[in-house]
Order: structure tokens, then C-alpha cells, then sequence
């Protein structure tokens, strides 16, 4: 771990900065990508209970709660937690693991192991400092807003909000979003007249997992499910 660190944030003066992005569950079982973790194959037949007591699930691609542990003495931890609408995640992937519904209980699995781990690391250990923070995409997205001013305020709340989470400078941010793509894609019409019933089941099993609650009084963080 101190190599790691050391080869990551040499100390040469400078404040170093990793952001680790790639999502999880990640990998098709046949993905030929020597970075991306196999599904597992079980997970195709299981609750998403199962899937989140699973060794292999707790695992991958390696486990938040080791991770956390083995590297909080040398570096400064803070989790990002970015919640996108569940019919539109559902939808991204609808292809995946055998279809939506399968998909779907697998998503809801690793959406209850993070809760988990969210529940059991509100505050960091060394510093008391919040550990998580919770960024909502249907607060940050053009679709949801009448014109550019609503928005251009809207992600202005959410960045300073963010910033000062981090502990960095806040400020207009001109270019943060010039990358950005949301979806204008409908999640009921991708996913079919078919899949939508039981997939609305399924976020009302989610409810008092996910979203994560966020912090009192910031209402960019009251989530759309």
C-alpha cells in the first residue's frame, strides 16, 4: 500500500489527486479486457440478498471495506456517491445479464452492498470529517430543467456543494459540463411495455436502500428513485 502511495503521490511539494470512476459490476463474463472483473455466473440465478452476501459480489473488483481500511492511514478517503435514476441504469444495461429483470436484481444487489458500506462509514475514522457525499444526476441534467439559467444555477449549487465536501476552492466553473452528455433517452421505451411492471416492483423493493439518504437540508440531494 505505502508503494502504491508512493509511486501515486510522490512527495515532491505538490497535492496529487486519484479518482477512481470505473463502475461496478463491470465486465461481461466473456469480457476479453484483462482490467475488467468476470461477472460471476451465479449471480444470474440469485436474489439480489444473495448477490449481496456473496463472497464474490463483496469482492468486486476488490472490497470497498479492505480497500478503505488498507489505505486510510496514508491518504485522505472521500466517496463520491453518484445516484442515476434506476429505469435509466436498468435501461443503460438492458442488454446485460440476460435482460432487465435479471439486471436489475443484480444492480440491486451491489446497490445493497454500498449501502452497507455507506451506513457503517458515515464519518472517517481519523479526521470525523464526513466520508461520503451524495451527487444526484437527475439534479445536473438538462431534462429536468426549463432553460440554461435554471440549469447553469442548479449544477452551480451542486458543485459548490461538492467543493466544499473535498475541501477545494469553490467558484464559477465555466467548462465543468462541457463533456457532459446526458441522456434524452425515455428508460419506459427502452425497456418495453413488458419489463416496466415488474421493474417498478423492484424499485419498491429499493425503498430505504437506495437512493442513500443525503445530508439535511441540501435539496440537490434528495434523489429522484
Amino acid at each position: 500500500v505505502q508503494r502504491v502511495v508512493h509511486e501515486s503521490c510522490p512527495n515532491d511539494g505538490k497535492k496529487h489527486v486519484l479518482i477512481e470512476w470505473a463502475t461496478f459490476p463491470s465486465g461481461r463474463r466473456d469480457d476479453y479486457r484483462s482490467y475488467r472483473v468476470h461477472r460471476a455466473h451465479e449471480w444470474l440465478a440469485m436474489s439480489p440478498e444473495e448477490v449481496a452476501d456473496s463472497e464474490e459480489a463483496s469482492n468486486h473488483p476488490t472490497s470497498i471495506h479492505a480497500f478503505y481500511r488498507a489505505y486510510n492511514p496514508y491518504v485522505d478517503i472521500k466517496f463520491v456517491v453518484l445516484h442515476r435514476p434506476f429505469l435509466e441504469t436498468i435501461a443503460y444495461g438492458r442488454d446485460w445479464d440476460g435482460g432487465p429483470e435479471i439486471h436489475s436484481n443484480i444492480i440491486r444487489g451491489f446497490m445493497l452492498v454500498l449501502r452497507r458500506f455507506l451506513d457503517t462509514h458515515l464519518f472517517d475514522l481519523i479526521t470525523g470529517r464526513r466520508l461520503w457525499s451524495l451527487v444526484c444526476v437527475d439534479r445536473i441534467t438538462a431534462k429536468n430543467y426549463d432553460g440554461e439559467k435554471e440549469l447553469a444555477e442548479a449544477r452551480g449549487r451542486v458543485l459548490n456543494q461538492l467543493a466544499e465536501f473535498l475541501g477545494w476552492p469553490s467558484g464559477d466553473c465555466e467548462h465543468c459540463f462541457d463533456h457532459w452528455k446526458g441522456s434524452r433517452k425515455n428508460p419506459i421505451r427502452v425497456l418495453g411495455k413488458k419489463n416496466v411492471p415488474i421493474l417498478m416492483e423492484h424499485m419498491e423493493w429499493l425503498e430505504g436502500v437506495w437512493p442513500p439518504p443525503g445530508e439535511e437540508g441540501i435539496a440537490e440531494q434528495l434523489c429522484e428513485m
